[in-house]
């Protein structure tokens, strides 16, 4: 998954032909929108789910054997900076590495037509551990331990190849339904968007990003605080490089 792939189809739902740019959206500062129908890769967007400052989330269908995925789109203008697009690709990365059952799986990266990049990624269904929260207002002992126990399985799976998450909080946590457990909750920790990713860690990669302090794989400048203050460890306050 490259910066400069190229999505496999931009035909629109309709097949009278290809889709020349993304849409933008009124009133969000020229941010992208896909059409219901539209094809990404082999997607069809089939809903919109949610709206952030950095992009979208939409609902889609392999149009073939009916997958259901979610496709992540980063907003236009954001697209064309370099730091952007480097944090978007970075989470492509940084979970393709670890493929671990606690983080959501990435299907496929790319950038439309009109240079919208996008990540193709499980479709969940379930609760962010926030929202969790504010219903419940608090969990039970063998509750919390369960989903300490499996975030921190994760973090020491990401930690062990030279991944640091750096933004975990309950936003980035969500709990589906456990295939084996149907009564429990399965951890899916989201959003490597500002994760250091080791340039070791990647050993097959074919065109290398920048390396910052550490081998991180985008330049992170000293002295820059990356993160949500409320979640953040004490270090990263002083610097992101040297987490």
């Amino acid at each position: 998954m490259m910066l400069n792939g190229q999505s496999r189809c931009g035909c629109t739902g309709t097949g009278t032909g290809r889709t020349a740019a993304t849409p933008v959206e009124p009133g969000l500062g020229g941010s992208a929108v896909l059409k219901v129908g539209q094809l990404v890769g082999n997607f069809r967007i089939v809903s919109k789910i949610g709206q952030g400052g950095m992009g979208a989330v939409y609902a889609a269908v392999h149009r073939q054997i009916g997958r259901r995925a979610a496709v992540k789109v980063l907003h236009g203008p954001l697209a064309k900076t370099s730091d952007y697009a480097q944090r978007f690709l970075n989470e492509a990365r940084a979970v393709n590495i670890l493929r671990h059952p606690n983080l959501v799986e990435i299907f496929d990266f790319g950038q439309l037509p009109d240079g919208t990049l996008y990540i193709i990624m499980e479709f969940l269904e379930g609760e962010s551990l926030r929202a969790k929260l504010r219903r419940s207002r608090k969990l039970s002992e063998p509750q919390a331990t369960e989903l300490a126990r499996q975030m921190a399985q994760a973090l020491d799976s990401a930690h062990q190849k030279g991944i640091i998450h750096r933004d975990l909080k309950p936003e980035n946590v969500m709990l589906v339904a456990d295939a084996m457990r149907p009564t429990e909750d399965r951890v899916k920790i989201l959003d490597f968007g500002i994760a250091k990713v080791n340039q070791q860690s990647q050993p097959n990669k074919q065109s290398p990003a920048p390396k910052g302090e550490d081998g991180e794989d985008f330049q992170t400048a000293i002295g820059t605080t990356m993160g949500t203050p409320k979640y953040m460890a004490p270090e990263q306050y002083g610097s992101a490089a040297k987490v």
